[in-house]
């Protein structure tokens, strides 16, 4: 009998679970396609550079320096969502709403950099649609920055409902995984645009 207990598994002993959750892995699933996506963009960017310049078919032009600044705001607004996902994990939760607050406005405020470097290269005659086959350059900017553009007004949305989650005592350190989804996902966009903004220079 003693034998028989000794070989039978313990069915009271709590399982541990590795399970994670829904929401972040979609986020990471959205992070892995917008991966592959702008692999597509660089890969196509590099390759047509590459023909072009073979053939004398590609316009070379500075960067708008707002693109430039773009990258400094993004990075400091990176900075903010980090501090207020140390403020959520060490339950100081009066501090969250105006961390997030200040990484929203960054963001919008990126978002206009992004819209004045349009202007920029607009008011330069380099237009998405252009009617010499070299100008190819310019309609590759706005298609990348365009796409980048998108993915940072998703990753506004996810703030705005992060700071309306905190005003109502919702984000603690017993719950932190909507501002996990929104630290994980802001810090990728930032780094995204580094990436982006690297290539573009050097490519």
């Amino acid at each position: 009998m003693n034998n028989f207990n000794s070989i039978t598994p313990d069915m009271t002993s709590p399982k541990k679970n590795y399970a994670v959750n829904e929401k972040y892995f979609l986020i990471i699933l959205l992070m892995v396609a917008s991966v592959m996506l702008f692999a597509a963009f660089s890969s196509a960017y590099w390759v047509h550079k590459t023909d072009g310049l073979t053939n004398n078919a590609w316009l070379i032009f500075k960067l708008p320096v707002q693109f430039w600044i773009s990258t400094i705001v993004i990075l400091i607004s990176s900075l903010f969502m980090q501090m207020a996902y140390s403020a959520a994990k060490k339950d100081e939760i009066q501090k969250l709403p105006a961390l997030l607050t200040i990484t929203l406005f960054l963001g919008v405020f990126f978002c206009v950099s992004q819209y004045l470097a349009a202007k920029q290269m607009y008011g330069q005659g380099l237009y998405f649609s252009n009617k010499e086959p070299g100008e190819i350059s310019a309609s590759f900017l706005y298609v990348i920055a365009g796409a980048h553009f998108l993915h940072i007004i998703g990753g506004i949305t996810l703030i705005l409902v992060a700071i309306v989650r905190s005003n109502r005592l919702l984000i603690h350190k017993k719950n932190l995984v909507f501002i996990n989804i929104c630290k994980t996902y802001w810090h990728f966009l930032g780094i995204l645009w580094v990436y982006l903004i690297i290539f573009l220079y050097f490519a």
